[in-house]
């Protein structure tokens, strides 16, 4: 009954120790005390603060009456010299005296040459206002140096005239600034429009920049002021402005960082805070020693009755307190420590109890058990704990054979199957089995049910339900994922290969169909502009394009990277099908996709291989569909191609000339030629363009066109650019030093992270000047790598290499280029001159270029010249620069000396 009725009283609150009340006793006394000492503290800091930030502002004040006296200084010399020399001559002595005693200021009259280096409106407004004007900071023309011009209106002769003063602009606050200032000050004098005119510490970086938060310091207005700011390099600091009087619009500023500010006003705090601490930890140390006196007797009363509950020795009985109610406590212990020890006898034996039944529960919770149930030797379910919390049904829904209702209907076969096993069996085979049941969130979940024979005759049976869902599902992520492709969930090639194994076999027996192989065109760009992530979303986009186009028993593939296939059901119009599949699809994925905002075109090329009873085994099938579609890349992409017979031959040729292509450049079957560039001005030879030829020892000299895209897909464009590269400037460094030599840089070269120190090194190793240099880049190469190569283009030209954008014209953008990209020369396509004299066209082209480019400073070059006609027009058109056959073919490097010592006879025969 006591413990009934106990349970129906409210949990008792945590009690709280007599030592924390004592020390809050005190506490509350001190409590008044330190909110005195922290509203004293609190005044002593606004104090403090005010009379810093009064001292910053009075040294603004001070120091902006000191550059205001030295422009008004300036304007009293300029009204004196005005006077001396009214003519205004630099031949008047005391104007010749003055320069000398100034020379960093110069004076300048209205109606001198040196007038133009002035501001624009200085002179003017000057003159319209009748007074002094004082400009705000430009830059000198001459020495690029910063300067600040004070002009003087004054009558002469009957006209008002001008006198100006140009002085460096750090001369205005040079003269009130000293060793001996702070150093955590900075004094600053800003212009009109907010630019740094002059400044105390390091002028040399921060003259001419903007000062900052200038527009929060103009909607303070007032004469003068205190702003929180930002400094250029982040740093929080306090501003104090002073508006000028002698400069309307000007201010004088000084800053301070904000930590050097605050340790000025907080350092005096430093000694009432420390005392406040000491006297708090005085009174806490004295609250200690009090609550120490009152509470060792209770101590030791607590621990003499932990020992006799716990059944242990203890420590001696105490003396007798001083304190009555202290005394009256040991004595009511003493009279029940019996009844005590008898309470902890029983609670011993309660507890071991106790823990023998929580190590079995334990021992079935760690073993992974849901249920625990028992049976007779029919199967029948007799007890099932735990069906309850599995299922969300009472027990005994479980009894006899109504367990299996909660049973998956395609996992009863298997469980009746282990139940006659294991039940009806005359050896004592255990039960073990796996199914899925219907748990109580109404989800199809994994159990093992195992179970053994028990008592003395054998005639029951008793198991567990353990939990395996987590490893079963573990189980088929496995293998879902060895078939199938993680980020478009389509089959993989291992099970395409598996597919095409059945559809030959079915072709065998007449039922044929079609492989088709995908592509996606401009894929890379993708990945290149936005990134991988961006990438994946497209390719899972193209997913399921792709699969909206199909028919259900079609099946889709992802092969990796942004290949697909579809491998066709069988049909019995193979090609009409396939063809319209190939159709449908090549019009689905050239719809634009958006992808961060942006719109991207990706086009499809599809290569095409017809599966019937002549084809042999899937790698035969996937080669001939690859030659397809690599037939459907090199004819313009964004089509489709089936496979035909003279594919294979060709590829068998092309995997020749690769094997010739890498042996050419270690047997050194490589050279150049030169094709001159010509002055159209000065009718001179300006430099040669270097052009690779292949020495092939059956084929002859074969042209670029026959062998560099070839190169490019093998990936020898690197190394074979390099070697022209190297080859053309050790070749340049032999002609006169007015000759330049322009080399071509190929898509992989751009794309080279050490594209410019590769550039460096040549012309270091050969010793060629990098002003003899050109560096020839088409749109479409620039397009590909824009971002990576602008930085190493930028470096060499600065280097003084020249950089030349090749086929002008043959792009989308190549005036926007013009724009973005500071270009030496451009090379206009020699497509603009074909039909030049025949059509206006091409004229009013190659016009309008040059006449843009000579606007812009850029040289401008037509390709392709052939005939003296087209050369007579191109000189009408103003072109600065010619190339092409009737100048000269390319030619070997023997030849280059001979073409240059003959080329003013050549000029004048033939013009």
């Amino acid at each position: 009954m006591a413990t009934t009725a106990s349970a129906t009283f409210d949990p008792l609150p945590r009690p709280r120790g007599l030592y924390s009340r004592l020390h809050l006793l005190i506490l509350a006394t001190l409590l008044p005390l330190l909110v005195i000492g922290a509203f004293a503290v609190w005044n002593a800091a606004r104090d403090y603060r005010q009379s810093s930030e009064q001292r910053l502002q009075e040294t603004a004040t001070a120091l902006a009456r000191g550059v205001d006296q030295g422009i008004e200084d300036n304007i009293n010399q300029l009204r004196l010299l005005s006077l001396l020399a009214p003519q205004l001559q630099h031949t008047a002595p005391e104007l010749q005296a003055w320069a000398r005693q100034n020379p960093d200021i110069r004076l300048i009259q209205d109606d001198s040459a040196d007038a133009r280096t002035l501001p624009s409106d200085l002179l003017y407004d000057a003159r319209r206002e009748g007074k002094v004007q004082v400009s705000d900071l430009f830059t000198n023309i001459d020495s690029k140096a910063p300067e600040v011009a004070i002009a003087l209106p004054f009558e002469a002769a009957g006209t008002t005239r001008v006198l100006t003063l140009v002085q460096p602009s750090n001369r205005l606050i040079a003269s009130i600034t000293g060793a001996g200032s702070d150093h955590h000050l900075l004094a600053a004098v800003v212009d009109s429009k907010g630019v740094i005119a002059a400044r105390s510490l390091s002028p040399e970086r921060f003259i001419g920049k903007p000062v900052p938060d200038w527009d929060i310091l103009q909607r303070r207005g007032g004469q003068q002021g205190l702003i929180d700011a930002n400094s250029k390099e982040g740093t929080p600091i306090i501003l104090a402005f002073h508006m000028l009087q002698a400069a309307p619009g000007w201010a004088l500023v000084v800053g301070e960082p904000q930590q050097s500010f605050q340790a000025r006003w907080q350092q005096p705090l430093l000694g009432i805070i420390f005392g406040g601490i000491v006297a708090a930890l005085i009174a806490l140390l004295f609250a200690h020693a009090i609550a120490r006196s009152i509470l060792l007797p209770i101590r030791s009363l607590a621990q003499r009755s932990h020992s006799v509950v716990a059944n242990t020795p203890g420590p001696p009985d105490p003396q007798p307190s001083s304190i009555r109610e202290v005394r009256s406590l040991q004595s009511s212990l003493s009279g029940t420590v019996d009844a005590l020890k008898k309470s902890a006898d029983e609670a011993r034996d309660l507890a071991r109890d106790l823990k023998a039944s929580e190590q079995r529960y334990r021992a079935v919770a760690e073993a992974g058990a849901l249920v625990l149930w028992q049976s007779d030797r029919n199967g029948r379910v007799l007890s099932a704990t735990g069906w309850r919390e599995l299922t969300g049904q009472p027990d005994d829904h479980a009894l006899g054979k109504g367990w299996l209702r909660r049973v998956n209907e395609d996992d009863l076969a298997q469980i009746e199957i282990a139940l006659e096993q294991s039940f009806t069996a005359a050896t004592l085979t255990p039960l073990d089995v796996e199914f899925r049941i219907l748990d109580l969130h109404g989800n199809w979940r994994w159990l093992r049910a195992r179970g053994a024979r028990i008592g003395h005759t054998q005639s029951s049976w008793a198991g567990v339900l353990e939990d395996v869902d987590a490893r079963r599902q573990a189980q088929a992520r496995i293998a879902y994922l060895a078939q199938h492709d993680p980020l478009t969930g389509l089959p993989n090639r291992a099970v395409l290969f598996e597919k095409l194994e059945h559809a030959l076999l079915a072709a065998r027996r007449g039922h044929r169909s079609a492989l088709l192989l995908l592509d996606l065109d401009r894929f890379k760009e993708v990945n290149d502009s936005l990134g991988h992530p961006s990438g994946d979303r497209l390719l899972q986009q193209v997913a399921q394009r792709i699969l909206g186009c199909v028919r259900g028993n079609d099946l889709v593939a992802r092969l990796g990277g942004d290949e697909f296939a579809v491998l066709m059901a069988p049909e019995s119009r193979a090609p009409e099908a396939a063809s319209s599949l190939a159709a449908r699809l090549v019009e689905e994925l050239g719809r634009s996709v958006e992808l961060e905002g942006h719109q991207f075109v990706v086009s499809t090329s599809i290569g095409i291989v017809l599966i019937d009873s002549q084809s042999t085994a899937t790698d035969s099938l996937m080669r001939n569909a690859d030659l397809a579609l690599y037939r459907a890349k090199d004819e313009g992409r964004g089509c489709y191609r089936f496979f035909e017979a003279e594919m294979d031959t060709r590829m068998q040729r092309r995997r020749q000339l690769e094997t010739e292509l890498r042996t050419a450049l270690q047997q050194q079957q490589f050279e150049l030629h030169y094709q001159p560039l010509v002055d159209l001005r000065q009718r001179s030879v300006s430099g040669f363009e270097a052009l690779l030829r292949w020495n092939h020892p059956q084929r002859g000299l074969l042209e670029p066109v026959h062998f560099l895209g070839l190169a490019e897909d093998i990936g020898m464009m690197v190394v074979l650019g390099d070697w022209v590269l190297r080859r053309a400037a050790h070749d340049a460094c032999q002609w006169p030093e007015q000759m330049k030599v322009a080399v071509n840089l190929s898509v992989s070269q751009l794309a080279q992270p050490n594209l410019a120190e590769a550039v460096e090194q040549v012309l270091a190793a050969t010793g060629l000047a990098p002003s003899r240099l050109k560096l020839e880049i088409t749109e479409n190469a620039l397009i590909a790598n824009i971002q990576a190569a602008s930085a190493h283009l930028l470096r060499l030209k600065m280097a003084g290499v020249s950089i030349v954008m090749d086929d002008f014209g043959t792009g989308y953008s190549s005036l926007g280029y013009l724009r973005a990209f500071p270009f030496d020369k451009v090379k206009i396509d020699k497509s603009f001159i074909r039909d030049l004299g025949e059509q206006s066209q091409g004229s009013a082209i190659i016009g309008a270029v040059s006449h843009l480019c000579a606007k812009l400073g850029i040289t401008s070059t037509i390709e392709g010249v052939e005939t003296q006609a087209q050369l007579a027009q191109l000189t009408e058109e103003h072109c600065a620069e010619g190339q092409g056959y009737v100048f000269g073919r390319p030619m070997p490097l023997a030849q280059v000396d001979e073409f240059i010592r003959d080329w003013p006879m050549r000029w004048n025969r033939d013009s």
